[in-house]
């Protein structure tokens, strides 16, 4: 089975998780640190500035996750998508060329989230989920592995360019992700991805309505378990660069240890996603998550060398890894395919608001302490409560219409 399954959709597992390694929020939280000293150098701008973008990018990818929520169930995602990766790409050109004070930086991050709602993760696990059933937890676990793989990749690529030939090029290094990477695999494998051509086996015909899963505790337990996983996730990966440097560490050997985040993200989202598969998935979290929230503290206390650093920033790109991988993941085991992209885009909310809210604050702690401790703290606290509050989710809902049902 998972054979015939992945072997049918092989390429729209590649795009998907190329896609989300182009997204909008992912390119932008895994770039901005890189760009933090060269800007504050240029211009004179407060780090607590520079991390302000996030917040626009957030607030727009705010309203613009109801829509690509509510287009998922509807229209022909494909071609959304690669035209969202289009006018991405564009407006980190237009970063590089137009970019001369706060007020133009903050309009473009702000007009990303516009252009690019339809490379949000909503769009890749509808195509995703509604493809694969048995070995559904695998194919997503690889399909958000995308995040990690940005993590892995763009600090140390565009870290080059940056510390090589200026920020300004630096952008356009980040543009050619979604414009060159990202899009054309897009429209090879994903541009005949319609609701009714996704149903496979009936599997997008059972679930709940988007008004059904509000009015259960589930839904709001999981709004609040996201938030503050992402926005622990948010203050290591935002702050990661600049965090090492102020430890003592080059900028490159920085840039390249926040690579290795990434990587670690991608195997958290690999191995949280296939143990999902075969058990259930709460307790898997938890195991997880714990060690990150003590890896964050040791991040901040203790004295770091190479291999030190290198273990802490692997275990918390494993925790990353497994809440992310999650988020998707448990929406369809708890309730069902048939309202997924509006129930995904409603708790999805809470997982962009956490990174609009912390990230301007993690910079604003650090301005007015001179350390990252405090932020580090929070995000601690923030690990381990998101991993007790999947433990009170109970088990799945046995689906009458679920073909696997019987099995679980």
């Amino acid at each position: 089975m998972m054979h015939s399954e992945f072997r049918r959709d092989w390429g729209t597992v590649l795009a998907s998780t190329v896609g989300v390694m182009a997204s909008c929020i992912t390119l932008v939280n895994y770039s901005l640190g890189v760009f933090v000293l060269p800007l504050t150098a240029e211009f004179g701008w407060a780090r607590r500035d520079i991390m302000l973008a996030t917040t626009f990018v957030s607030t727009g990818a705010l309203l613009t996750s109801f829509m690509a929520g509510w287009l998922a169930d509807r229209i022909n995602l494909g071609w959304l998508i690669a035209v969202s990766q289009i006018m991405f790409g564009l407006a980190f050109c237009a970063l590089s060329v137009f970019t001369n004070n706060l007020t133009v930086f903050y309009g473009i991050y702000l007009s990303m989230a516009f252009f690019a709602g339809g490379t949000l993760p909503i769009t890749f696990t509808k195509i995703v989920a509604s493809r694969f059933e048995r070995h559904r937890g695998l194919a997503i676990g690889l399909t958000l592995a995308g995040t990690g793989l940005s993590g892995f990749i763009v600090p140390p690529v565009v870290g080059y360019f940056v510390n090589t030939y200026g920020w300004r090029v630096g952008y356009l290094a980040v543009a050619a992700f979604p414009l060159l990477l990202a899009m054309p695999l897009s429209l090879l494998f994903l541009r005949r991805a319609t609701p009714a051509a996704n149903a496979v086996s009936g599997i997008a015909s059972y679930g709940m309505t988007l008004a059904e899963a509000v009015r259960t505790w589930r839904y709001w337990v999981m709004v609040v378990a996201f938030f503050v996983a992402s926005a622990a996730a948010t203050v290591v990966s935002a702050n990661a660069v600049p965090l090492l440097i102020g430890r003592g560490f080059e900028a490159q050997t920085a840039a390249n240890l926040a690579g290795i985040y990434g990587l670690a993200v991608i195997a958290g989202r690999i191995i949280v996603g296939s143990l999902a598969d075969k058990f259930w998935a709460p307790p898997i979290a938890l195991a997880v998550l714990v060690p990150s929230a003590v890896a964050t503290v040791l991040l901040v206390t203790i004295p770091l060398n190479v291999p030190i650093a290198l273990l802490l920033i692997a275990i918390l790109g494993l925790g990353t890894g497994a809440e992310g991988d999650l988020l998707s993941y448990i929406v369809t085991r708890y309730f069902g395919i048939k309202a997924y992209g509006k129930i995904f885009s409603g708790i999805f909310v809470a997982f962009i608001a956490a990174i609009a809210i912390t990230a301007p604050l993690s910079g604003l702690a650090y301005d007015m302490t001179k350390s990252y401790t405090p932020a580090m703290l929070a995000a601690a606290g923030g690990w381990l409560l998101c991993g007790l509050l999947f433990m009170t989710l109970g088990p799945y809902p046995k689906w009458q219409t679920d073909p696997s049902a019987a099995a679980r």
